[in-house]
This record gives structure tokens, C-alpha cells and sequence, in this order.
């Protein structure tokens, strides 16, 4: 992907730096434009170092090769202009192009994001919010500004502006407006107030998957009950126990559901407080009942449902998971061989079986894994 990233005169301009990390770590190719207020906030220098590529600025632009505003705005796959200067988002949304970085905004044919800085008064201006309506905006956030006032002006963390602009350039129209839940986690099943069971389930799977269905343009809720750094955009749901899960997913009613949380099979007879050891005396015996089958319980709802299953019994895992794709009915299920992989690991291998069919996911990075996850569902 080829990505043009412009800067304007703020003190979130060093941001920029981590935002470009991202894109060339993932394997894009990156060129940056600044406006001539940014030179004063930080070298061109640091810029080039990071994308191995020249700077475009006013000094330096050259009608003798690809240095200029118009071949820059054809090369670009998306335009970020990060940080957008409340000066800048007006000039844009008026059509006004007084230096390269809005020339290039106007040449350019293909999206363009915007991730304002400013004072919160000139954020909040009526002015500036009318020009908001007119742009592809990343809204920023709250909290201590550089002058020292305190509300809203922040530029958006740079993980929210990267995959955004995977969204806009990755979206596919067979997503746009279906609802995705996907789960992540393990269930937490309290024996007591301070004490529970649950397993060693990382959540980086369902997160990959959230991410993954995002960029492709779902509407994205995940449930789970871990702590996920992700966009604004995606809706999460801290949950706890399985019964949390399945409320939780009622209340949603998706399109598709992907049930990517490890359940707790067994859960303990709750006892409200703390049981307090001296009673307990030498040995700790729990009383445990059969948790809820959430995707069995969900087996009649209409829709599009894909499960995952772990299994360390490679012989019988295929026959197991073919069993639960029947009882629960569903559309797909993920057959995950933990031969190779702990819970936790960065990595997967999956197995994709549906009714009819039996695909085999190599093993790869949770985030591509994802992917093709993502692609599978479009079939079932």
C-alpha cells in the first residue's frame, strides 16, 4: 500500500513518527509532505530517515521527476494529513490550496483522512465543525493540550488513525453495514468474591479477529473478558462470566457471531464473601455444575455462527469439531490444534470446516489468520 502521510505546524507532529513506524513495519511504502509552519516543529530529516524517501516541501519541489504535489496525489493508494491544523480542515473544506499539502489534498483521487490538533476552542468553533462535516475526520480526543487547557483537541492515538486507514482502503462492500460479534478471552467463574476458575485464554485471537473484520468494514462489537487496546470504532463489552457472554450477545443480535472466548465447562457453586481457609481446613472441594453451551443454547437463532474448538487429541480432532459444527448448528468452526500452539502464543494454526468443506490454515501470525478467517465467512 502505498501511503502519503502530510503534516501540518502542531506539537502532536511527533506522533507522526510512531503512525509511519506502523505502516513501514506492516510492509507499506511511505512518503510524507510538510507544510512549511511543520519544518519548525521538527526536522525533514527525521522524516526521511524513517520512510528512506525525500520530504516533499515548498523548497524542494521539482517538475523534473516524481518531487511534486501531482505525481505524489496519483501515487497514493490514501492521504492522511496527521496532525490537521484547525487551520488546515478549514482551508480543506473551502477548497482553499495556498501550499503543497492542500494542492496535494485537492490532486488526489483517493481517500483522505484527516486526525485534527488544536485548542479546544478552535476544535469546537462552529466554524470548524462545519468544515468536520465536510471531511473524512478522525475525531480526537480529551484530556491535558500542550497550551495547558484541558477538553477536547488531542490527535487520535496512532493505532486508531492506522487502522482506519486499513479500513478505508481494505473495506469491502459485502461487510458494509453487517454487525460482527466477536468474543475473546476465557470465561471468569467466581468460587467466591476474591477467587475464581478460568483458563489460559489470551484473547489474541478474538482481538485479531475484531481488528481483521473491522478493516474490512463491519460494524464491530467484542465481548470479552479482557482489556483490548483497539479503536473508538470498535464497541467492547467487558464481561465476566459465561452467562455475561450470552446476555451480552442477545442484547447485540448480530449478523455473524464469532466465537472465538474459551468457556469455562465448569463452573462452582458460588459462595458470596471470602471462605476463609480456617474452615475450609486441609482440603478444598468444590461443588461444580455444567456451565452453559452458549453456541448450543444460540443453535435456533438465524444468525451466521462460527465456533472454535481446541483440541490436544490431534487422532479424534477433526471427528470432535465435526461433532460440534452438527449439535450446535453451526455455519463454521475453527479447529484449533494446540500441538504446535499455547494459549497465548502469537501464532495459530486453524483448520476451517464447515458442512461441506475442510480448509487448512498453515501456520501463520494470529493477525493473517484472521484474515482468512474473515474471507471464509463470506462463503458460508
Amino acid at each position: 500500500m502505498n501511503v502519503l502521510i502530510g503534516v501540518t505546524g502542531s506539537i502532536a507532529i511527533y506522533k507522526t513518527c510512531e503512525l509511519i513506524r506502523m505502516f513501514i513495519k506492516r510492509g507499506d511504502k511511505v512518503r510524507v509532505i510538510m507544510s512549511e509552519a511543520s519544518t519548525k516543529f521538527i526536522s525533514p530529516l527525521i522524516f526521511e530517515a524513517l520512510t528512506r524517501n525525500k520530504v516533499l516541501i515548498e523548497k524542494n519541489e521539482d517538475w523534473s521527476n516524481e518531487l511534486n504535489h501531482i505525481d505524489f496525489a496519483k501515487w497514493a493508494d490514501i492521504y492522511i494529513i496527521a496532525p490537521a491544523t484547525a487551520n488546515t480542515v478549514n482551508k480543506a473544506a473551502n477548497g482553499i490550496a495556498d501550499n503543497l499539502l492542500l494542492q496535494t489534498y485537492l490532486a488526489c483521487t483517493s481517500p483522505t483522512l484527516f486526525a485534527p490538533a488544536a485548542n479546544t476552542n478552535m476544535y469546537l468553533h462552529p466554524t470548524t465543525q462545519e468544515s468536520f462535516k465536510k471531511l473524512n475526520i478522525i475525531e480526537a480526543n480529551a484530556g491535558l493540550l500542550a497550551c495547558g487547557d484541558e477538553g477536547i483537541g488531542k490527535m487520535a492515538d496512532v493505532q486508531e488513525i492506522f487502522l482506519r486507514a486499513l479500513r478505508e482502503v481494505n473495506k469491502d462492500s459485502f461487510f458494509e453495514n453487517k454487525k460482527v460479534v466477536v468474543t475473546a478471552g476465557g470465561s471468569i467463574e467466581k468460587i467466591d468474591d476474591v477467587r475464581f476458575i478460568s483458563n489460559f485464554s489470551s484473547g489474541k485471537m478474538g482481538e485479531a479477529l475484531a481488528e481483521a473484520f473491522y478493516i474490512k468494514g463491519a460494524n464491530i462489537t467484542l465481548i470479552s473478558s479482557k482489556n483490548h487496546n483497539l479503536t473508538k470504532e470498535i464497541k467492547q463489552i467487558k464481561v465476566m462470566s459465561a452467562d455475561d457472554y450470552y446476555k451480552a450477545i442477545l442484547n447485540e443480535n448480530p449478523d455473524f457471531l464469532i466465537m472465538a472466548a474459551a468457556i469455562v465447562d465448569y463452573k462452582p457453586k458460588y459462595t458470596p464473601g471470602k471462605l476463609k481457609k480456617e474452615k475450609i481446613g486441609e482440603k478444598f472441594c468444590l461443588e461444580m455444575e455444567k456451565n452453559i453451551d452458549i453456541l448450543e443454547t444460540l443453535k435456533d437463532k438465524k444468525f451466521k455462527k462460527i465456533g472454535f474448538k481446541a483440541e490436544v487429541d490431534e487422532k479424534n480432532a477433526i471427528n470432535s469439531a465435526k461433532n460440534a459444527l452438527n449439535k450446535k448448528n453451526l455455519d463454521a468452526i475453527c479447529l484449533n490444534l494446540l500441538t504446535k500452539n499455547n494459549f497465548g502464543s502469537d501464532e495459530n494454526e486453524i483448520i476451517f470446516l464447515t458442512k461441506d468443506k475442510e480448509i487448512k490454515f498453515d501456520q501463520d501470525k494470529k493477525e493473517n489468520i484472521a484474515f482468512r478467517i474473515v474471507e471464509s465467512a463470506k462463503s458460508i
